[in-house]
């Protein structure tokens, strides 16, 4: 039979695979950091004489392991025989406070479960496109990590900011739980480009932004084929339309833009050109709307209020946003989306944002 080793190993014999050197290396410079752990926690429990059974032990495994301080050659048996030495030893004294290898999966999985909660309410959280409104930069179907930490630290499954170090800027993509009342989407999240901050004056001219005064500077890029989705999660187009492409810079920030021009379908009409769509008149005299009338392209001038942020879709004419439903309270924010981490078109992922 084989003898016993470290942990329960066995020597090789004729019968038996011998351990790999990589295997024996790494489980003697495992068994060394939980010696010297135990013998600095649970040391004291221990005879003299114990304590100098077990050190020496340790003391000599840790002569033959090879190290870029010792410089010892790597020597098979050496460190086998040591570690057997050192294993037996920690068995004879300290038995009782090494941890099994169930009780070690245990530790593991809790670490495990506890860094991920971590991530998830503190740090990271993972988000899916469901609609195109954020067409062409974010397409249906794509797989988002957002940054929950870019403005500051929130308490848990609550909109209370515990630490401030931020504010939303002009161009920022966010993730936040929208809120209004008799909406069927109540509560969901929603994902949007920041167009304009607190203290900002915003108007609409003929689907032109216009900023404290000025028209967001804007490059054409062309007319092309542009499908258009109905519902969340579609795979295939209910329409293929023409659109423009345009390029808008805010604070540095520069994304693409696409507008509807036209298509053989109604659909491919920007609602407002449309006599068969469903404007929805807002109430008169509500100011914290942006306008009255549901994806109109023009809107009078206002002022994003404090706490808030106005926010559209880069599919301009196929998103439910600011124009419809006003501005977004900043504590609502969960976090900005940073990097696209899976995507249908393999020639997206890990594209940053």
């Amino acid at each position: 039979m084989g003898e016993t080793g470290p942990r329960g190993g066995a020597r090789a014999t004729k019968a038996q695979k011998p351990i790999s050197p990589r295997r024996l290396l790494r489980r003697a410079k495992e068994l060394l950091k939980e010696g010297r752990g135990l013998l600095k926690k649970k040391g004291k429990v221990l005879s003299d004489g114990a304590r100098v059974e077990v050190t020496g032990a340790l003391d000599g495994l840790e002569r033959v392991v090879p190290t870029r301080k010792n410089g010892v050659t790597f020597a098979e048996r050496a460190v086998y025989d040591a570690s057997v030495r050192a294993d037996e030893m920690l068995a004879a004294h300290l038995g009782r406070f090494r941890k099994s290898v169930t009780r070690e999966l245990i530790e593991a999985v809790v670490w495990a479960v506890g860094l991920a909660l971590l991530i998830r309410f503190f740090l990271l959280e993972a988000f899916s496109i469901p609609s195109g409104s954020m067409m062409p930069t974010l397409q249906i179907g794509d797989h988002l990590f957002i940054n929950k930490i870019g403005y500051g630290l929130y308490l848990p499954l609550s909109p209370k900011r515990l630490v401030t170090w931020g504010q939303p800027d002009r161009g920022d993509i966010i993730v936040f739980e929208h809120h209004y009342p008799n909406d069927s989407h109540d509560g969901m999240d929603y994902i949007k480009r920041v167009i304009a901050v607190p203290g900002d004056h915003i108007r609409l001219e003929d689907n032109v932004i216009w900023l404290n005064g000025a028209p967001i500077p804007t490059e054409v890029l062309g007319e092309q084929d542009c499908p258009v989705y109905e519902g969340d999660n579609a795979e295939e187009p209910v329409a293929v339309c023409r659109c423009v492409r345009q390029k808008e810079t805010l604070e540095g920030t520069t994304y693409t833009t696409q507008h509807l021009i036209g298509g053989p379908s109604r659909i491919c009409r920007a609602p407002y050109d449309s006599k068969d769509w469903p404007h929805a008149e807002w109430p008169n005299g509500v100011d914290k709307y942006f306008g009255y009338k549901a994806m109109n392209p023009d809107y009078p001038e206002v002022v994003v209020p404090e706490g808030h942020v106005f926010a559209m879709g880069d599919n301009r004419d196929r998103s439910e946003d600011g124009r419809y439903w006003g501005f977004v309270p900043v504590n609502m924010i969960k976090g900005t989306a940073f990097v696209i981490w899976w995507a249908r078109d393999k020639g997206r992922l890990f594209s940053w944002l």
